[in-house]
């Protein structure tokens, strides 16, 4: 039985934008060793925001062009290896 390939989709304003994430990012945890990205364990959670701060994360997800929730995954990431590397 083969392995189905899955596609990463972020969209980029520009090719500078795209180099300065892969730079900054490790996706090697993504992939495994036959280069397929590996499908993380998912949990669902509930997340009540104030209606002013959702706006405000959807003007910056609509102007990089990713919705709202990868954008909220993103910036939990970043934080957590923030607060990791402390």
């Amino acid at each position: 039985m083969g392995v189905k390939k899955q596609s990463f989709s972020k969209k980029f304003k520009n090719k500078d934008e795209m180099d300065r994430f892969l730079e900054n990012e490790d996706l090697s945890e993504d992939f495994n060793k036959r280069g397929v990205v590996k499908k993380p364990q998912m949990k669902k959670i509930n997340l009540d925001l104030p209606a002013d701060l959702v706006q405000q994360i959807d003007h910056i997800a609509q102007k990089i062009g990713i919705a709202r929730q990868p954008l909220i995954k993103i910036w939990i990431h970043e934080r957590l290896k923030t607060e990791g590397s402390r």
